[in-house]
């Protein structure tokens, strides 16, 4: 059996961006869950790249069951994203912080009754606490400081981060 020549990143950046950017709706800034990831990774096998470990990509998504997606996707309406956002990887890295919280999530659900949810977010703590009708009651600031919203949780969160983790691994992997 002859064995196909690795493709150009540059045909696995194309095909990602064609792929993602072909649902209806979808734009780069959106956040990508891991049923979406394993829709399309089986299109790189396709291409020819046989030896690409892409079973390991979706482990480095957002479950569809996560509570941050389920804010943004399932909520009725669904929280409607602004194009473009300034920090699309750090809103939702702060997003997926404060989900480990029940008082984040609480943050969270109140933040994503307004209109400027992915800008608020983006608030330091303190400032995020004071504006919450619930949590401006309780002393909960250093609970949610102790979430450290800005280190990062090394997930992907999008599609340029998704590209970004198909280059690295097209560099290792021979």
């Amino acid at each position: 059996m002859a064995s196909q020549e690795k493709p150009s990143f540059d045909q696995i950046e194309q095909m990602a961006r064609r792929h993602f950017l072909a649902i209806r709706g979808y734009h780069a800034d959106q956040l990508l869950v891991q049923s979406e990831i394993r829709e399309f990774l089986p299109q790189l096998r396709q291409l020819g790249w046989w030896s690409f470990p892409w079973r390991r990509v979706p482990r480095y998504s957002l479950a569809d069951d996560q509570f941050i997606v389920s804010l943004v996707y399932v909520r009725h309406p669904p929280v409607e994203l602004p194009t473009p956002l300034a920090a699309p990887e750090r809103i939702y890295n702060r997003m997926e912080k404060l989900s480990y919280s029940p008082f984040g999530r609480i943050l969270l659900l109140e933040l994503s009754q307004r209109e400027d949810f992915y800008t608020a977010i983006m608030q330091e703590p303190a400032a995020l606490c004071g504006q919450s009708k619930i949590l401006a009651e309780l002393d909960v600031v250093e609970e949610i400081e102790r979430l450290d919203i800005d280190e990062p949780t090394g997930h992907i969160y999008t599609l340029d981060q998704l590209v970004e983790s198909l280059r690295h691994e097209y560099g290792v992997v021979k």
